[in-house]
């Protein structure tokens, strides 16, 4: 997990993420199936003569039929969801080449699918999905003191949310698509002199948005994105790490205009050109306290679309305009790191305050034909978040004990049609974050207690129009913020063997999800029956199950 002080080579983002990498293959040959609640999977890797090897997986889940089979065995347990089905997947596979002594080719390429389908309490039936398919090439080539990779990459991301709903005697299909393609070359190199590093790259993104489409109205918008970098850092082995890196960015956006005639069907519809700082030190005043800092001062050009009505993970992102900006942020953290013995402690503080933020101002559109002009409709402002974390782990022989607490704040301001630029919740905001796990022996047992999330409750009567020029009346919301979902608690209990049988390894897991049945609601929903908001919540209690094999 990177929180701060990003490497170079990272751009477009204002958020801490996950640095993914993924591993060579083996030396020899190797296999490995396994099966639990929400994925059956299997996997090979190996070489393929002196120079060659490879990596496969697949996994594919059983939740629906798990869904189903709990359901009448134990009606009543499950909550008001009916014909539930997940078809939720993925593939994988990379190809590895060692053109020579110090310099490898690989080839890889993941396709998934997250897709889910229900019929509501009252009736009406939901469907949202999510699929990704990415492709790259990657070389590298390591010298004495310096490290050349290169990578080529095509991503392409989707959403889709369909509800058929019986309205007052009619029935409704509202349905809404997104999509991104995303081209992409990066080159780097790193060079090593005793304990000063140097890095330099370049990286070139070529993107094509369609987003809030609505039946066949699709409007597309590429984008180009040129990033530049240089990043230093100095090491004193157990003693001092520092690092600071910029990053040069170019961005411009193609607004489509099907009416134009010509050989250029494109025109400019924003550029900008913005620089990026990051800085971390870690310093060891002895070998047990350590402390550490970074701050950043990021931008991004992909935005995530706000202010859509709840009950819908839309994840529609969009780009950088003509009427939003990219969005700014800077952000610092300081913590203190102390390891004695059995025990490991830290302790740490934030703080972010993010510019250019984009925010939806009519959900009240957001089936109708007018959501593919959606840039016309949005509102920008600033947030900020602030907060501090604490980690303590134990472990000693038979013993492990894991616990995190955030405490936390996170608001959204200066946007003028809400509470008149006044500060409010953001969505995900959750004020207190505790999760602990304690291991005996293969017995465990896990904690999770969060604040609930931040909904738009309160409802207003308006016409919402949709595809075909008719419209029809909903109770929708009228404000943001207006109740906040009820604290989340879970206990999972799981009991854990690891034996062998000759060459076969095998791990095998026992245990109960939400033992308590505690009904967690995930977002509320209006209930067209009785035309009002209610809360759901999704598979409170599970067995959990699964055996692994590998050789």
């Amino acid at each position: 997990l990177s929180k701060g002080g990003f490497d170079g080579s990272e751009s477009n983002f204002t958020a801490a993420h996950l640095r993914i990498a993924t591993k060579a293959p083996a030396d020899d040959q190797k296999w490995s199936f396994a099966l639990n609640n929400f994925l059956l999977s299997a996997g090979a890797e190996g070489p393929i003569g002196k120079r060659l090897s490879y990596i496969v997986s697949a996994r594919i889940s059983p939740l629906s039929w798990e869904y189903r089979t709990i359901r009448k065995m134990l009606p009543g347990t499950l909550g008001g969801l009916d014909n539930f089905s997940a078809s939720v997947g993925d593939v994988y596979a990379k190809l590895r080449w060692e053109t020579g002594p110090k310099s490898t080719l690989e080839f890889s390429a993941l396709g998934s699918l997250d897709r889910y389908a229900f019929d509501m309490p009252d009736a009406s039936h939901e469907v949202m999905g999510w699929h990704n398919m990415l492709g790259m090439v990657r070389f590298v080539r390591e010298g004495e003191r310096t490290r050349l990779e290169l990578t080529a990459s095509a991503n392409r991301y989707g959403s889709n949310q369909v509800q058929d709903k019986l309205y007052r005697q009619t029935q409704q299909r509202l349905s809404l698509r997104s999509s991104l393609m995303e081209f992409a070359l990066r080159a780097g190199l790193h060079h090593r002199f005793g304990r000063l590093t140097l890095d330099e790259g370049i990286h070139l993104r070529f993107a094509r948005f369609a987003p809030g489409q609505v039946g066949e109205d699709t409007r597309l918008t590429p984008t180009l994105l040129a990033s530049v970098w240089l990043q230093a850092g100095y090491t004193i082995p157990e003693h001092l790490e520092i690092k600071a890196s910029v990053r040069g960015n170019y961005y411009r956006n193609y607004q489509l205009l099907p009416e134009e005639r010509g050989p250029r069907p494109y025109r400019e519809s924003g550029e900008h050109k913005d620089p990026e700082v990051s800085v971390s030190a870690r310093w060891d005043i002895t070998r047990f306290l350590a402390l550490e800092a970074t701050y950043d001062q990021l931008v991004q050009y992909y935005h995530t679309l706000e202010g859509l009505p709840v009950g819908w993970s839309l994840d529609m992102i969009v780009p950088t305009g003509e009427r939003v900006h990219p969005e700014k942020s800077r952000q610092a953290n300081a913590g203190l790191f102390l390891h004695t013995g059995a025990h490991s402690l830290s302790v740490g503080g934030f703080y972010k305050w993010m510019e250019n933020l984009i925010y939806y101002r009519y959900s009240q559109a957001l089936f109708s034909g007018a959501l593919s002009s959606w840039e016309r409709d949005v509102e920008l402002g600033n947030g900020r978040s602030y907060g501090l974390e604490a980690l303590y782990e134990f472990q000693n022989g038979d013993w492990y004990a894991r616990a995190s607490y955030t405490l936390s704040k996170t608001t959204r301001e200066a946007f003028p049609s809400f509470y008149d630029g006044a500060p409010f919740h953001a969505r995900f905001d959750r004020r207190h974050m505790l999760n602990a796990t304690f291991q005996w022996r293969g017995l465990s047992a896990t904690v999770i207690l969060q604040s609930g999330h931040w909904e738009n409750g309160a409802a207003e009567t308006y016409v919402m129009p949709y595809i075909g020029g008719t419209s029809w009346i909903a109770d929708y919301y009228s404000g943001v913020n207006n109740y906040q979902m009820p604290t989340v608690f879970r206990l999972d209990l799981g009991w854990q063997k690891s034996f062998r049988t000759g060459r076969v390894e095998h791990l095998v897991n026992v245990g109960v999800c939400n033992v308590t049945n505690h009904f967690n609601p995930f977002m509320l929903y209006f209930d067209t029956r009785t035309e009002s908001w209610k809360e759901i919540a999704l598979l409170p209690i599970l067995p959990n199950f699964s055996w692994r094999i590998s050789v």
